[in-house]
């Protein structure tokens, strides 16, 4: 990637969040918390996430164009901007959840028809075991991950550094892995990126957004299902791609389960996420650096555990299982 791109995308994202407030109300996308109960801040916020993403897609697909790179990172590119669009017109108008996922579906299913790589046809697991799942299960199920991704990392979105900061290890760790110098890279140039939209987010100068966080969502999953189809500089399995996106989908995966258990929406607002439940108990920074080193320790295992990157996930679960019976039995306590 050119470092006069990079260097003239960094300074966007930067200049859009020293203006995050003028922007966020030029395109009316404020985040008041006195019109939603669940939000805990007490003034009002600018949603410009999905603006920063959508810079970084732009001057992505610049790169492609100036320099004839790939056209794979094209079509993530336009299918994140997509998302963050629709995202923008969510923060400002609610759409419902029906045509928010449809949408989400569709734009899943033009980014997997439009990169084929994006394909996966078939599931190596590092114990030895490979799934087949063929070209047309393998595409659905592919839009399927994407999906649960963009919603995953929304509902994730709630706490200052949350999805940012885990976006920022991701795309550091498939540097790391990169085969391709190219898509090294790209993921570096986000890094960066996101190094300059973390700071400015734990100081509350803007929130992700739905537009954000989907296309956040799309862009990292995106990259890491890249790097499984095109392999890395070690081994690159299934359960290395499930380790390292434990934490927003297991838990994505927790809440719309027992919110159909107790016949409530799984996508309207709450605080019952596993970040809501361990902030009762040790605040938001304290949160913060939790997740950061589950999130950090189990991917930067993965990159050494090889055959054994199953049991690698395996301890993840059960952490990420335990930190929430725990943070649960607490609040509990706490509240009688």
């Amino acid at each position: 990637m050119s470092l006069l791109i990079a260097y003239i995308g960094i300074l966007a994202v930067l200049i859009i969040a020293l203006n995050a407030r003028y922007l966020g109300e030029f395109f009316d996308v404020m985040d008041d918390p006195l019109n939603e109960a669940h939000k805990k801040h007490t003034f009002s916020t600018p949603l410009v996430g999905a603006l920063m993403i959508g810079a970084l897609a732009i001057f992505i697909i610049a790169n492609q164009y100036v320099f004839n790179a790939t056209a794979k990172m094209t079509g993530i590119s336009v299918c994140t901007i997509l998302v963050a669009i629709l995202g923008m017109y969510d923060d400002k108008l609610r759409l419902s959840w029906q045509l928010r996922l449809g949408l989400i579906g569709a734009i899943c299913m033009l980014l997997v028809y439009w990169v084929p790589e994006l394909r996966l046809t078939e599931l190596a697991w590092s114990f030895g075991v490979a799934t087949e799942l063929g070209k047309y299960p393998g595409a659905i199920f592919s839009v399927l991950c994407l999906m649960t991704l963009v919603i995953a990392f929304n509902m994730m979105d709630g706490f200052n550094g949350g999805v940012i900061g885990f976006s920022l290890i991701m795309f550091i760790v498939m540097a790391f892995m990169a085969t391709n110098p190219h898509r090294q890279a790209i993921c570096l140039f986000i890094a960066s990126a996101l190094g300059i939209m973390f700071v400015y987010n734990m100081k509350g100068e803007f929130f992700l957004g739905d537009g954000g966080a989907y296309a956040l969502g799309l862009l990292t999953g995106s990259v890491a299902l890249l790097t499984y189809t095109h392999g890395g500089v070690v081994s690159v399995y299934a359960d290395t791609i499930f380790a390292w996106f434990a934490l927003p989908t297991l838990d994505c995966l927790r809440v719309v389960i027992s919110r159909k258990i107790s016949k409530a929406s799984p996508f309207y607002a709450g605080r019952d996420h596993l970040h809501h439940m361990v902030m009762a108990v040790s605040g938001p920074k304290r949160t913060l650096f939790v997740f950061c080193f589950i999130v950090s320790s189990s991917a930067a295992l993965t990159l050494f555990s090889g055959q054994y990157t199953y049991i690698v996930l395996l301890v993840e679960v059960g952490l990420l299982f335990a930190l929430a019976i725990a943070a649960r039995k607490y609040r509990r306590q706490s509240a009688t």
